[in-house]
């Protein structure tokens, strides 16, 4: 074995705990949000399961845009005038 293959082990580790990490993430923050639920939530869950790195990015930032709007105060009916 070559000792430039041995180099990259400790490299590959961190990536695959990384990408595991981030996927766990995402997977824990889809259930314990309300607001997604049932099939949407079945949907969300094998997107992430299929793309890890893709699915889990794109549901944090789905989750924060949500958020945000939901965070949003209502600026009421605008003036007639």
């Amino acid at each position: 074995m070559s000792v430039d293959i041995l180099m990259w082990i400790p490299a590959c580790v961190l990536l695959a705990l990384l990408v595991l990490t981030l996927t766990a993430g995402a997977l824990v923050s889809l259930f314990r949000t309300e607001e997604t639920t049932g099939a949407r939530r079945a949907l969300w869950f094998a997107v992430v399961l299929l793309l890890p790195v893709a699915g889990a990015l794109a549901w944090l930032a789905v989750l924060q845009h949500s958020s945000r709007a939901a965070a949003a105060p209502d600026p009421g009916p605008e003036p007639l005038g």
